[in-house]
């Protein structure tokens, strides 16, 4: 859906069976469905709580502010997860704690750089890691594009959930991992594999000529990134039109 979608009515039960008519900038449309998530998003509860009087800052969104270090602008005062404005996801919260355990211990671990992976588990799966086509329009990166139906992939096929699809974007130089994206049955477990060679720093190759057992979702990437375009034709760039 469009961010300029406009609702325009909504019918039916969430649950049983939904039907919503909205309105963009290509006209009206009727979607429908079984389920309706109203999702009004997350603030930073901080207000009130004597924060100042400590002498630890906020951020212009409302969060405690902290270097890469986790270090707050309180001396010996620390802060992890969601109250220190990280991605919100658990397995986020828990390197922060990896990060501020070790400084505690005399170490040097910083958030620079983290690859963080992104996990939605609905039915199908939604899983991401690295760049999506909008963040590397946006960064002016171009960019190599391999996409496939999930229907490709054998252990879909096996389960009988073929819904979806698989992405990967790769440097349009070089054969170096840009991201991922997967939408469907068992998403996160195909991510995880193609996150470990990102954290390698392995080309694409290496998992297009690996041999993974069959039949699993990690190889699907085989398939996936046998059609991975020679260097130079492009997305993201005035040399070939973005999927």
């Amino acid at each position: 859906m469009l961010l300029d979608t406009r609702v325009r009515q909504v019918e039916g039960l969430s649950g049983q069976k939904v039907r919503i008519a909205v309105e963009n900038s290509h006209g009206e449309q009727t979607i429908e469905g079984t389920d309706l998530l109203v999702a009004t998003g997350r603030t930073a509860n901080t207000q009130e709580i004597g924060l100042e009087r400590a002498g630890i800052e906020l951020d212009a969104r409302g969060y405690i502010k902290v270097n890469e270090r986790l270090e707050t602008t309180a001396p010996g005062v620390w802060a992890m997860g969601d109250c220190a404005g990280s991605p919100l996801f658990t397995h986020v919260a828990f390197d922060d704690f990896r990060v501020v355990r070790d400084n505690l211990n005399g170490g040097s671990r910083t958030t620079r750089d983290r690859l963080v992976p992104f996990c939605m588990f609905t039915d199908p799966e939604l899983a991401r890691v690295g760049l999506n086509e909008t963040e590397a329009k946006a960064r002016g990166i171009a960019y190599r594009l391999a996409k496939m139906p999930m229907a490709g992939v054998l252990r879909a096929v096996v389960i009988g959930e073929t819904r979806g699809f698989v992405k990967m974007l790769v440097d349009a130089e070089s054969d170096r991992i840009l991201g991922f994206t997967a939408f469907g049955a068992e998403a996160s477990e195909m991510m995880a594999a193609v996150q470990t060679a990102m954290l390698g720093g392995l080309p694409y190759t290496v998992l297009r000529d690996a041999i993974f057992t069959h039949p699993t979702v990690a190889e699907g990437l085989v398939f996936l990134l046998a059609n991975v375009p020679a260097r130079g034709m492009r997305h993201g760039s005035s040399s070939v039109a973005s999927a």
